[in-house]
């Protein structure tokens, strides 16, 4: 039997959840207060439309499912911004959950894009303030595609990474930093898990720096894939692991442009 596959990503946009963000905050209330502040939902908002909504709408291959899994406890000026922002486009859809525990919101949200028959599901994750090259989707099927036969069999899931990428550094008082990366582990921004249609698992079970102990991983550096913001409403400590700052800002600002549609000034600007 030819394998096919079909791909979905999910985003976190705001989950409340009891089981994340619980170790920062005494309780459920103090954790939506602190979520949904104006100025942390203006820059969230904006960042999403800008660089993430934005990189998955110039894929090349428009083949693929994104799921925005965010809160049903958001307040409605912001629900109804996030709406309007996805509506437009067919194989974005927005999902409101209920506070129930993290990892099981983002199981249903892989599981709410119905099966078409496909034998495989490439499974990617991305957060809401970072964004994915042009050729992302294309060259992850192609990938998945090529790895599977290389597996003890059809049913084993592995993983694939992309870990050469660009960074974008902001804090609240000293101007944007844009500096090159390649990373030695698995970043947030794009790791992939290709299983069986009715397999299990999925890119946000285990910490995408600990991929390689629990799935075969490839591992491509062959193009920036990764844009990564760093601010001050990062949920973790964005730490560089790897080659860091090898490029120059003239070779930095060609890959922007051709590998995510960016100048070097527009993304200093957000």
């Amino acid at each position: 039997m030819v394998a096919t596959f079909k791909t979905v990503g999910v985003v976190r946009f705001s989950v409340l959840s009891p089981t994340f963000n619980s170790d920062r905050y005494p309780s459920l209330e103090a954790v939506a207060e602190a979520l949904f502040a104006q100025d942390r939902m203006q820059l969230r908002l904006h960042l999403f439309e800008h660089l993430c909504l934005a990189s998955m709408l110039r894929q090349s291959d428009d083949d693929f499912t994104l799921v925005i899994a965010t809160s049903d406890r958001m307040p409605e000026p912001f629900l109804q911004q996030l709406a309007d922002m996805v509506a437009p486009h067919r194989n974005v859809l927005l999902q409101p959950y209920g506070p129930e525990n993290h990892f099981q919101i983002l199981k249903k949200a892989y599981a709410s894009v119905p099966e078409t028959g496909e034998s495989h599901r490439i499974l990617f994750r991305l957060d809401d303030d970072d964004a994915l090259d042009g050729e992302f989707i294309a060259r992850t099927k192609r990938l998945a595609k090529g790895l599977l036969p290389l597996q003890v069999n059809a049913e084993t899931p592995f993983a694939i990474s992309f870990n050469r990428g660009i960074y974008l550094v902001k804090s609240e008082t000293e101007p944007p930093r844009v500096v090159d990366s390649c990373e030695r582990a698995p970043l947030s921004v794009g790791p992939s898990v290709v299983r069986p249609v009715h397999g299990k698992g999925n890119p946000y079970r285990y910490n995408h720096r600990k991929f390689a102990q629990h799935y075969p991983l490839f591992s491509d550096i062959s193009v920036p894939a990764f844009l990564r913001t760093v601010h001050w409403d990062n949920h973790s400590t964005p730490a560089m692991m790897g080659l860091t700052g090898q490029q120059d800002e003239a070779t930095i600002a060609g890959d922007l442009q051709r590998h995510f549609g960016l100048s070097l000034d527009a993304l200093k600007a957000l």
